[in-house]
């Protein structure tokens, strides 16, 4: 592994993507910020399950990590006394994204030396294949001229490509996907609740809210099924990236640009 491959500043970068289009939080935040202020600011701190987020952050990132690992480092247990003066302090972005790195596999972007010439499409190329198999354990082996999609699909195309973003610190589009705000529908829940619940008591008739609560959460749950089937079976690949070597080239060409600042802003 190169000793930029999975800077913190990398792990942050993937956490503020995972944050924007899993929970939809579009507003940015500091390194050094507490994640429950965050989210009481946002005011997702009485919804959100921290739980789901630890699990979804490892199909992310691609690590694993015990449950009773995140229940200790969300201060489980804890009284609220205890909970502010331990856990809390330890709970900022910083300290997840360090939580986080200290269990990813590393996957080394380094060129591969070929002909006596070091050679950064080949190294990026070697570092698909290893992501690839964490992604698809027993996916085939394929060469640069193998089509993507004919080794990864849907969920696996998709957290294939989600974790090359962060990677790549956000410098590849998001995948395209079929929107359906929960929280949205939350709220049209609530009002169309409302609405029913004061007709019927015009009407005298409680019977009519409650069929009306079973069919909204008896569609519901096809709904939700239906849009999560499209959004795996969307395409993420950008337009002209067909193959491995094609999507290689690409990814070269960003480490590239990516090394030549890095050196212009260090060069006084």
């Amino acid at each position: 592994m190169s000793a930029e491959a999975y800077t913190q500043e990398k792990i942050l970068r993937g956490i503020r993507i995972y944050w924007q289009e899993h929970l939809g939080i579009e507003d940015s935040f500091l390194p050094d910020m507490r994640i429950d202020y965050h989210l009481r600011q946002e005011g997702w701190w009485e919804e959100i399950d921290l739980m789901d987020v630890a699990y979804s952050l490892e199909r992310t990132f691609g690590f694993t990590c015990s449950r009773q690992e995140w229940l200790e480092y969300f201060g489980d247990g804890l009284d609220a006394e205890e909970w502010e003066h331990l856990a809390g302090p330890r709970l900022t972005f910083r300290g997840l994204a360090d939580f986080i790195r200290e269990r990813l596999e590393p996957i080394s972007l380094e060129p591969i030396t070929i002909l006596g010439k070091p050679c950064c499409t080949a190294g990026i190329f070697r570092a698909l294949e290893r992501l690839a198999s964490q992604v698809h354990p027993n996916v085939r082996r394929f060469a640069p001229s193998t089509p993507i999609r004919r080794c990864l699909r849907g969920v696996r195309l998709h957290r294939f490509w989600s974790r090359l973003r962060w990677i790549f610190e956000d410098q590849l589009p998001p995948p395209p996907e079929f929107h359906l705000s929960s929280r949205g529908l939350f709220h049209s829940l609530i009002f169309k609740l409302g609405v029913g619940f004061v007709v019927a008591l015009w009407r005298r008739d409680l019977s009519g809210v409650l069929t009306g609560i079973l069919t909204t959460f008896a569609l519901l749950v096809p709904v939700g099924i239906i849009v999560a089937f499209i959004n795996q079976r969307l395409n993420p690949l950008p337009e002209g990236i067909e193959t491995f070597g094609d999507l290689a080239r690409l990814l070269a060409a960003i480490l590239d640009d990516q090394q030549s600042e890095a050196a212009s802003c260090s060069t006084p």
